[in-house]
C-alpha cells in the first residue's frame, strides 16, 4: 500500500513539474535604461546647382495642395562609382577560426509577437511556430500589460538569443461596446480566462489557441520570467519614454513644421548606345 501512495506521489509531481518550464531562466542581454538619443541636426548636403540655360523642360505639378516642379536639365557628368575590392581569401588557421566561433555561437532567433492589450491589464498574444510548412499559429492570454515589454530587443533562454519584433496594440472593451451600440450591434468582449492579478509577483499565460512545442514556448516563459525579475525597471523606462514623447509632440504641436513644401525634382535621360540588334545574313 505504502509502495503504491510512493508512486502515485512521484507520479504527480512528475506531471506538476512537466507544466513548468525545466530550463535556465531568460537573461537580459541589452540594458534596460537606454541612453537618451539626441537628435543632431544632419550636415547641409552639397546641392546641385543647375544654370538657368541648362534647364531644358520645366512643368509645376499640383496634388494634394502640394507644389511639385519637375524639371528636365542637361546630362551632368557623376563621378564613376568605384570597384568593390576584391575579397581576400582566409587562410586555413582563419578558416578554422570561424568555424570554431560559429560552433560555440548561440542560436539566433527572430521572434515576433503581436499583442492587444485589453483595458490596460491583460494582454492576448499571437505568434507562429518557426522552420515549418505549414507554419501553425498559437494564441495565449498573459496578464502582463505588454506596452512595458517593447523596451526589450534581445535576451537569452538557454543557448537561443532571441530578437524582438514586438506589434502592440490596445482595445478599450468600453469604448467598442460604445461605438458598436451607435451602430445598434451589440459587442461582446473576449472571455479572459483567470489569470493571478498581481503580474509583478506572478505573470503568467495560458494558451487557448494551438499547440505550442516546448520551444514555441520558450520565448514566452522568457519574457514572463524578464518581467518578474526586472517589472520595477521595465515600468519606469516606459514611463521614461512615454514622457519624453509626450514632450516631442508638445514641441511638434507648438512648432509644426511646414507640412507640404515645395519641391523641384531634377532629372536627365540617358541615352544607351545604340546596338545592331540585327543579325548578318548570308547570302547564297
Amino acid at each position: 500500500m505504502k509502495s503504491k501512495n510512493l508512486f502515485l506521489c512521484i507520479f504527480t509531481v512528475s506531471f506538476l513539474c512537466a507544466q513548468e518550464p525545466s530550463s535556465n531562466e531568460a537573461v537580459l542581454i541589452d540594458p534596460i535604461v537606454r541612453p537618451q538619443v539626441v537628435e543632431t541636426p544632419a550636415e547641409p548636403q552639397e546641392r546641385l546647382v543647375v544654370p538657368p540655360e541648362n534647364i531644358l523642360k520645366s512643368k509645376v505639378v499640383y496634388r494634394d495642395g502640394q507644389k511639385f516642379t519637375l524639371q528636365q536639365i542637361v546630362p551632368v557628368e557623376l563621378e564613376p562609382i568605384p570597384e568593390p575590392p576584391a575579397p581576400k581569401p582566409l587562410t586555413e588557421e582563419q578558416l578554422a577560426e570561424r568555424a570554431a566561433r560559429q560552433a560555440a555561437a548561440d542560436k539566433q532567433v527572430m521572434f515576433m509577437l503581436s499583442c492587444t492589450v485589453y483595458d490596460g491589464t491583460h494582454t492576448l498574444l499571437r505568434w507562429t511556430s518557426r522552420g515549418e510548412v505549414p507554419v501553425r499559429t498559437f494564441q495565449a492570454w498573459s496578464n502582463i500589460n505588454f506596452h512595458n515589454l517593447t523596451t526589450l530587443f534581445h535576451f537569452k533562454k538557454n543557448k537561443t538569443v532571441y530578437t524582438l519584433m514586438f506589434g502592440v496594440g490596445d482595445e478599450d472593451t468600453a469604448k467598442t461596446a460604445a461605438r458598436f451600440a451607435r451602430h445598434g450591434k451589440a459587442y461582446t468582449p473576449p472571455i479572459i480566462p483567470e489569470l493571478p492579478a498581481d503580474s509583478s509577483t506572478e505573470p503568467t499565460f495560458q494558451v487557448i489557441s494551438g499547440e505550442p512545442t516546448p520551444a514555441d514556448l520558450e520565448p514566452i516563459y522568457g519574457l514572463h520570467e524578464i518581467y518578474k525579475e526586472n517589472h520595477h525597471a521595465l515600468l519606469a523606462e516606459t514611463q521614461r519614454i512615454n514622457a519624453i514623447r509626450a514632450q516631442q509632440e508638445a514641441e511638434r504641436l507648438a512648432n509644426p513644421p511646414d507640412p507640404k513644401p515645395d519641391i523641384i525634382i531634377q532629372y536627365w535621360n540617358i541615352e544607351k548606345p545604340a546596338t545592331n540588334t540585327k543579325e548578318e545574313g548570308t547570302t547564297k
